[in-house]
């Protein structure tokens, strides 16, 4: 028999104190635990079936498909909350943006938009320039979110455009 969402959920909110996760555990059942947000989600194993891990309760979470891919494959069943708090953030909904941040200073070397003078003429600019640049964007097939190495795409554009036109 399949353990449902409600019974993961169920066990864990016995089990784990929801601070520093990304999800309070009344919407535990429908917004991914390490991103927050709300997709498809799918049953993942804390412990991988093939390192002898079960279907109970206990070594289930509920991630959606892009953060299950990138969840930890290791016979630690602790390391699976080390790893969802590490990703936590405070916004539902924030955590992509917040990884193309972190992809742009990987790729530049820099935060961006350091020294830009912040107004409400570089937000109305910035605002202009989006809404040029997202019809250049697309998501992968079956994401519904642009990745975060778009992300740090965007941010690129309107920072290199706000310079240039400062």
């Amino acid at each position: 028999m399949i353990t449902t969402r409600r019974e993961i959920v169920d066990y864990w909110s016995k089990h784990q104190d929801e601070c520093s996760l990304s999800v309070d555990w009344s919407e535990a059942e429908s917004l991914c635990w390490r991103c927050a947000h709300k997709r498809l989600l799918q049953r993942c194993h804390i412990v991988p079936r093939a390192l002898g891990g079960s279907e109970a309760p206990d070594n289930l979470v509920l991630l959606c498909a892009q953060c299950h891919a990138e969840a930890p494959n290791v016979a630690d069943q602790n390391f699976m909350w080390v790893w969802l708090r590490a990703h936590s953030v405070p916004f539902y909904g924030t955590y992509w943006q917040e990884r193309g941040f972190r992809e742009y200073e990987l790729i530049f070397g820099e935060k961006p938009f350091v020294g830009l003078e912040p107004s409400d003429d570089l937000l109305q600019r910035a605002r202009l320039i989006l809404k040029d640049l997202f019809p250049r964007t697309s998501t992968h097939w079956g994401q519904g979110k642009i990745n975060p190495a778009t992300v740090a795409w965007v941010l690129r554009q309107v920072d290199q455009s706000a310079r240039h036109d400062a």
